[in-house]
């Protein structure tokens, strides 16, 4: 991705895209959809952000339980960024504080998304909601020709209805939200953990564990593939045992016919497989002949 003073340009699906920096008109246009959706939530007795969290508490949503939680991740995220900034510890130690850190933001992300996905119902929420999508419509096009890629907002959420079309309304939205929020697209490789892993080769430049040969590995040690999979040595497919697994991820084993109360292989029809029949039967044959006696052996042998 590329980005000038008038445009960023990304690419998608083969594709070209640009982001054309807002014109001070387009802006003051968002602030009236912003307002008109604003009024229209709030006279349709929406919620104002102001009274999410004592919502949210009404609703079972969050109690002083969470709000401890939520603090405590907080201070524990402090405490081993500060820790594993200063070092002096082991270097095995210092990995786990890492490893550590990386979960403790996945937990925090996961509470704050919980209030987020009220906050956007919300009436600001709302009336953000609209003034993002007006600006991405208006601002968002086709790099070589500069044509817009929707006509509307109308459009653009349509266009998420189709599994093709929701794949690139995410992807532009998600690029338009970066330059619109100001976002940083490398802000997790700038986080201490994920630094410090990928200094120490204990994680490769895409932030995936890898070991000392330079192979994915999950957050417990284990071989994995590109698609986060349980392999073994010589890449195949394993469970979280290593025990064999088929690709679609059912156990692999060698499959036996079962048995009928005679203890022989029958197929579905509860008949004896007919390879078993075969066997059977010449078994049957062998020990129908008699055996010969040493005194017709040694009759055979003088006529010989």
């Amino acid at each position: 991705m590329s980005t000038d003073n008038k445009k960023t340009v990304f690419e998608y699906d083969g594709v070209e895209y640009a982001i054309i920096k807002p014109t001070a008109q387009l802006n003051e246009d968002a602030t009236m959809e912003y307002n008109r959706i604003f009024s229209k939530v709030l006279k349709n007795d929406g919620i104002l952000r102001e009274r999410v969290e004592q919502h949210m508490r009404e609703q079972g949503l969050w109690d002083d339980e969470k709000e401890e939680a939520y603090l405590n991740i907080l201070k524990g995220i402090g405490e081993k960024e500060k820790t594993l900034k200063s070092g002096g510890i082991k270097l095995s130690e210092a990995k786990e504080i890492a490893l550590d850190l990386k979960s403790l933001r996945a937990v925090l992300q996961n509470l704050i998304s919980q209030r987020q996905s009220l906050d956007s119902s919300t009436v600001q929420g709302q009336a953000e909601n609209a003034r993002f999508n007006y600006l991405l419509v208006e601002c968002l096009v086709y790099n070589d020709s500069g044509d817009s890629v929707f006509s509307n907002v109308e459009e653009y959420l349509s266009s998420q209805d189709t599994e093709k079309g929701s794949n690139i309304a995410f992807a532009v939205a998600e690029k338009f939200g970066n330059t619109y929020f100001g976002l940083d697209e490398e802000y997790d490789k700038k986080l201490p953990e994920n630094k410090f892993l990928v200094k120490w080769k204990f994680a490769d430049e895409k932030l995936r564990l890898i070991d000392k040969d330079g192979r994915l590995i999950s957050y417990d040690g284990k071989l994995i593939d590109e698609e986060g999979r349980y392999i073994d040595e010589d890449g195949n497919f394993v469970d979280f045992e290593g025990n064999p697994v088929t690709a679609e991820g059912e156990i692999a084993v060698e499959e036996k016919p079962f048995l009928n109360e005679d203890g022989l292989p029958i197929g579905a029809d509860g008949n004896i497989l007919e390879e078993e029949k075969k066997e059977k039967d010449a078994t049957k044959k062998k020990r129908g002949r008699p055996a010969k006696t040493e005194k017709a052996k040694a009759s055979a042998e003088e006529k010989e």
